[in-house]
């Protein structure tokens, strides 16, 4: 079963001492705004596709804009035997420190 962490509590749950991967779900546009530093991209819609294709022995935080997205790839994955950890509330409310930024010159 896999576990939700409040988006209130994320910054010390990673200071804890996860190793996992983070993979942000939101689409590319919304990723390049903003994201959890050392997320990786992949976005919902290509993942819904590609289920299979997440390999490795880590354990794997998902997050997406509102938290529901994230619900339903933990539930896929969780079946698979993954280690899987859901961020509660989505990250649209997280202004931890480990919001990470691009800046884009022009």
């Amino acid at each position: 079963m896999y576990q939700t962490i409040p988006v209130r509590y994320l910054d010390a749950w990673l200071e804890q001492g996860y190793t996992g991967r983070l993979i942000d779900l939101r689409t590319p546009e919304e990723y390049n705004v903003s994201h959890l530093c050392e997320a990786e991209n992949i976005p919902f819609l290509w993942l819904q596709d590609n289920r299979q294709t997440l390999t490795g022995e880590r354990p794997l935080l998902f997050y997406c804009a509102r938290g529901s997205e994230s619900l339903l790839v933990c539930g896929w994955y969780d079946r698979m035997g993954y280690e899987v950890y859901n961020l509660g509330g989505g990250y649209r409310f997280y202004q931890g420190k480990y919001q990470c930024s691009v800046i884009v010159h022009g």
